[in-house]
């Protein structure tokens, strides 16, 4: 799968996507005067699901697969570690648009908290490698 972010729907449509995954690794890279984001994940792939028989059960089996997530224009970036993990976990990516550009906010499952300010949304997402069973 790869899907550019260029609008709000866009970041929200891969919020969809990226439901359940874990952040593997973030980079912030410096890139003409501005900052790139760099994010390594893995996600479950639904739409590769496989119905597996055994006797009289069924189990379905979900593959998992890596991703990788950039996006340039970052104007300003800041992290935190949530003390206490909500009950009912936020999405991975939430985006709003916010005068001069927009402000997205990736929350890991562990609890650690990117907020970014971009001029504009300009990024690209795809799935790197093969599908595998687990993660």
């Amino acid at each position: 799968m790869e899907k550019a972010i260029a609008v709000l729907t866009d970041v929200k449509d891969l919020s969809e996507v990226l439901d359940g995954a874990s952040v593997d690794r973030v980079c912030l890279i410096p890139s003409g005067g501005r900052l790139r984001l760099e994010m390594e994940l893995t996600r479950a792939c639904p739409e590769l699901n496989t119905v597996v028989r055994r006797g009289f059960l069924t189990k379905t089996k979900t593959p998992w697969v890596k991703g990788r997530l950039s996006l340039g224009q970052i104007k300003d970036a800041s992290v935190e570690r949530m003390a206490e993990t909500p009950a009912d976990q936020p999405p991975l990516l939430l985006c709003e648009t916010v005068p001069g550009g927009y402000t997205l906010v990736v929350t890991s499952p562990d609890g650690l908290r990117l907020s970014l300010t971009l001029e504009q949304l300009e990024g690209q997402f795809a799935d790197i490698g093969r599908p595998v069973d687990s993660p």
